[in-house]
Order: structure tokens, then C-alpha cells, then sequence
């Protein structure tokens, strides 16, 4: 009864406020797209382009997706700013840091483990080293820590 006396374009702007709204307490800048498309269907209704349900549907469908498409990663930037990280460092794994082997490792394959802070990671060294053994975080990659085995002569 209530939504009878309320004109379509009218809903679509509510629709397209309310999707804004949950932007900001739905953080990921898609929502707003849907919002936009929202504001567009009710913006078309308003001037007698879209007066069946069916097409203002499709104008919502397609103008979330195609500013989404459009404007998505442009936005992002400028709300989120670059967020990849400034250097390699992103893990701040300890190079140099000499660490116990618990699984053993085969040289260049991954799959053997060791422990550092506390935790088992996956490792990768050149040379063979079983359990036991400690050896020297050289490197990494993603989470497998590249090491080296310690020569125990010295």
C-alpha cells in the first residue's frame, strides 16, 4: 500500500542511498557501483526512458557493471592509496638468522621444514640437511624460507 503511492524513480534513488550507505559500513568499493547503477535506473525512469521494470533492471545491471568495470581500480587508489608494499621485506623475515631443520630437507625441492619463531616453515637449501641440523635463512619466497646449510667445521 505504502510502496503503491511511492514512484519508481523515486525507489531506485533510495535504493542507490542505501547502497552508499552500506559502502561505508561494508568496506571494498563495490557497493557503490550498485548504488550508482541504482541512482542512473532511477535518474532514467525520471525522464520516461525506462518505464518497465523489466528495462530499468537491465539499465541497474548494466550500469553497476560497467562503472564498476570502469571506475573499480581508479577509485580504489584514490581512497585506499598503493597499498602494495615498498620493498620485498613484506614478511619481515630475520635474514641471517640461523634456525633448526625438523623436516628434511632435499636440495632444491621444497618440502622439508623448519622452525622459526616458534612455528614450522617450509625451507629450501641447495644442499641436503636432515633434522637436527641448523641452518642460515638466506632468503625467501612467498612463505617457503630459502636457507643454507651451516658447515659444522667451524
Amino acid at each position: 500500500m505504502f510502496c503503491e503511492s511511492i514512484s519508481p524513480e523515486i525507489i531506485w534513488a533510495i535504493f542507490g542511498v542505501i547502497l552508499f550507505v552500506l559502502e561505508f559500513l561494508i568496506p571494498g568499493v563495490v557497493i557503490s557501483f550498485f548504488g550508482l547503477g541504482a541512482m542512473i535506473t532511477a535518474l532514467t525512469t525520471y525522464l520516461n526512458l525506462t518505464s518497465s521494470l523489466d528495462l530499468q533492471l537491465i539499465v541497474f545491471i548494466f550500469s553497476s557493471i560497467l562503472a564498476l568495470v570502469l571506475f573499480r581500480k581508479y577509485l580504489k587508489k584514490i581512497l585506499y592509496g598503493n597499498s602494495a608494499p615498498l620493498n620485498d621485506d613484506i614478511y619481515n623475515i630475520e635474514i641471517g638468522k640461523i634456525v633448526p631443520v625438523i623436516e628434511l630437507i632435499e636440495p632444491n625441492e621444497i618440502g622439508g621444514k623448519v622452525r622459526y619463531l616458534g612455528a614450522p616453515w617450509s625451507a629450501e637449501c641447495s644442499e641436503r640437511v636432515g633434522p637436527g641440523d641448523s641452518v642460515k635463512i638466506i632468503g625467501f619466497n612467498n612463505l617457503t624460507l630459502i636457507v643454507q646449510k651451516i658447515d659444522s667445521n667451524k
